[in-house]
This record gives structure tokens, sequence and C-alpha cells, in this order.
């Protein structure tokens, strides 16, 4: 690390950090309603220090203008220039922002501060993407989760169809299409996925099952979740391998080992974003939002990067395999005696124990989970999973969805952040099962 872990990133961050007015409005149900003039639920938010801060809700009530009129963001924009390209982009689909209202230029840095409000189709990187896949869309749609500047999850149900599940995003959605197509080939139960009207930001898929593992906790399910994973991993393998001995500085990051290890993985895949490097970003802003834990913060750090850096978890001789990258029990959908696992838009090489740590990391977070941690690793088992070191992965995991309770507006996210850091520190601590290859 060249840096200190107290020093600013662009991440999520606590209002004081923010650089911005505005911040505890957007993350308040009451005072977001009362500015809004109607009752509201903030769902997630982010936050750029000093330059924008955006909040997706949804109207208590349902709105009798249809679906689209129940969410919307509101934002902070610090220019006159995002706005008036704000407010352009808003205008080519027939939606207006709403100004509430300008911040002393002094109480935002630099630059001063608008805060705007708008609906979906105004949104600021989505909005177009939703818009001309609206075109494409006919009969009934619900929204189902809405990411702002990110993502647009419905349910459509056509006038003369089956239901599916449609996914508009801001950024191209090649690699989910491929995902898809590879768990198909290798015959992994998964979903198809095709796009929307030629157009690669929007994706289809069937509208499948009956709910999810998470809802519905089945120790047989997960068990057979452990099988299919160990079968992933078997069947994907980087085409770049392990790094030779002497290419390998033991002096290096953890995280910059395993960009050269994964900087080709190849054309059948991509290489995900470095573990190591993933916590170290999150670290900082955990840092910032409790700095009370600022020193549990940094020595679970310190200890991950030495389980996790050079010749461990992340080391030049370990190879990248194929993996889920998001796995846990709401990705598993159920129908009588099948399941489906979907959402593998974060799919790709990486470590096995990254696919392990975040499906134990939300069996222990989660009380409701519990019963299937272990179905799930004697599975994986079973299958001829290989060993590695679940402590420090299961610990990894917790600490990098740390920022989750904070980022969907929980009025109660410190305590369940605290709650998420011990968590992490027992993790690391207990003697957690390791895998090994089954004989």
């Amino acid at each position: 690390m060249t840096a200190s872990i107290s020093d600013p990133v662009n991440d999520f961050v606590d209002t004081r950090f923010a650089l911005l007015p505005y911040i505890d409005e957007l993350r308040s149900a009451d005072e977001l309603s009362r500015r809004l003039g109607f009752a509201v639920r903030p769902r997630r938010v982010r936050v750029k220090p000093g330059k924008s801060a955006i909040v997706a809700w949804q109207r208590e009530e349902p709105s009798r203008l249809g679906e689209f009129d129940g969410w919307g963001f509101t934002a902070v924009l610090t220019s006159p220039d995002k706005l008036a390209n704000a407010r352009r982009r808003a205008a080519r689909h027939g939606q207006e922002l709403v100004v509430h209202e300008a911040a002393d230029p002094r109480s935002a840095g630099a630059t001063g501060a608008v805060l705007v409000t708008g609906g979906v189709l105004a949104d600021p990187r989505i909005g177009k993407h939703v818009a001309r896949t609206l075109d494409h869309l006919g009969g009934d749609l619900r929204i189902i989760g809405y990411n702002p500047a990110r993502r647009l999850l419905l349910k459509h149900t056509p006038a003369d169809g089956a239901p599916e599940f449609v996914r508009i995003a801001a950024d191209s959605q090649i690699h989910l299409a491929e995902a898809a197509d590879r768990w198909q080939r290798a015959e992994l139960p998964s979903l198809p996925v095709e796009f929307v009207g030629g157009r690669d930001t929007a994706t289809r898929s069937p509208w499948w099952g009956t709910g999810d593992l998470s809802d519905r906790p089945d120790p047989n399910v997960a068990e057979e979740v452990g099988v299919i994973i160990a079968e992933l991993h078997r069947g994907g393998v980087s085409d770049t391998r392990a790094l030779p001995d002497d290419e390998g500085d033991p002096g290096e990051s953890a995280g910059v080992q395993a960009d050269k290890v994964g900087a080709s993985a190849g054309e059948d895949g991509r290489a995900l974003d470095s573990p190591l490097d993933q916590l170290e970003t999150t670290s900082r802003s955990l840092v910032r939002l409790l700095p009370e834990r600022e020193t549990d913060i940094v020595g679970l750090l310190s200890e991950l990067s030495r389980r996790l850096g050079p010749n461990r978890g992340l080391g030049p001789k370990r190879e990248l395999r194929e993996i889920h990258g998001d796995l846990s029990p709401d990705q598993v959908l159920l129908a009588n005696s099948e399941c489906r696992i979907i959402d593998l838009d974060r799919s790709g090489y990486g470590p096995i124990g990254m696919d392990l740590g975040r499906w134990i990391a939300a069996c222990r977070v989660d009380s409701r989970l519990h019963e299937l941690e272990h179905p799930f690793i004697d599975g994986y088992r079973s299958a001829g999973g290989e060993e590695t070191d679940l402590g420090a992965w299961t610990a990894w995991a917790i600490l990098v969805a740390a920022l989750e309770p904070w980022r969907s507006c929980s009025e109660t996210w410190r305590d369940e952040t605290m709650r998420i850091i011990d968590l992490a520190r027992t993790a690391l601590e207990g003697n957690a099962p390791t895998t090994e290859v089954a004989p």
C-alpha cells in the first residue's frame, strides 16, 4: 500500500466526508419525503465526494400515473454544466428535472451545488437506455429494482406471452450474455440471456421459478449449489495460468500480482478486479464512516493482505478459475426440485475463494441462512472442490460488502456495520473448514 487508508477516494462515504450539501436529506425517508411533497423511501445512494450524489427512491403508495411514476431519483449536482446536461438529456425523452434549490457555493467546496429530482426516464446515465428499451416492450411492466445511474430491473409480462426478467444498464452487457452462454454450453443450471431491441445495454431472460433460496432456505439445494460451483471452477481455467516463480516479486502487493495473472484471461471470459484492491477501497470508506473502528479495520486489512497475498490465496502459483463473482443464496432460483443460478454480470476469472467466501458471508450475516453454509461446503468438497483459506476469504467477503447498510439507506446502518466488522474478525480468527480435493 502506498497511501494511507485514511486518504480520500471516490467511493461511498458518510455525510461528513461527502463534501456536499443535502446528503442528510437523501438518506432520510422523512426529510426526502418532506422535500418531494409525497411519501417515499430511499432505496440506494451513491456518493462521489465533492462531485455528485444520487439516491433512488420509491413512493410509499402506488402511483395512479403508472409504475414509472412510482420511482425516481434525487441528486446533488455540482456545476451549471452538469445541470444543463442533465436537463438536456431528460428533455430528449419528454422529462423534466425539478430544481429544488442551489446551495451556497462555499458549502460544497469551490463549485456550489444544486438539488434536483427526476423520474427514472430522466436518470442521467440510464434514462436514454430505458426509453429505447421500452419501445420494444409491450404489456405490463413492474420495476423490481433501481440502482441510480447504474441499472433498472423489470418484470415484463407481454400481453400474449410469458413473463420475463429485463435488465437495463448504463454499460454494455455483452459480458453477461457471454457468461450465460458459457454456463449453457457447460450444462450448468442458469438461464439464457438475450439482448432487447438489438442493443447491448438491455437484456431479457425467462421469469423462472417460485422464489429464491434466501426466501426458502433448503440445505439440500445448498449442497447441490456447492456441487455446481465446484464443476464451474473445475471447468474454467484462465488462458494465463500461474506466473513462473521468477516473475513474482515477493514484495509486490497481492493486487498487483493478481492483475498480472489475470490481465490476459482470454476472450472467453474476463479477469475480475483484484480482490485486495476492492478491500482496500472499501476499508478506506469504512474508516471514514466509523473512525472509532479504524484500528480494527486496518488490522483486518493487514491480516487479509498477508493471508491472501503472494504465495497465498492470490499468489503467483494460484490459477484463476471461472467464478460466479457474486454468489449468494438470493442468486439461486427455485422451482419444485430444480434450481437455476442467476445474475452472472460479475462472472469472470478470479480466485475460487471469492465465490466460497461470498456464499459463507451471506449465510453468516443473515441468521435465516445459517443452515445453508455447511451443506454448500459439503457439496463443494464432494465434487472435488480445491483447497483454499475459507476463513480469510469469508472475512474478505464480509468486509467488501460492509458498506451495504449505508448504501441501502438503512436507518440502523451504524449498528449493522459494527456487527459486520465483528463478524469479519470472527471469521478470520475462527477455525473455518478448508475445502480439500476429494480423493
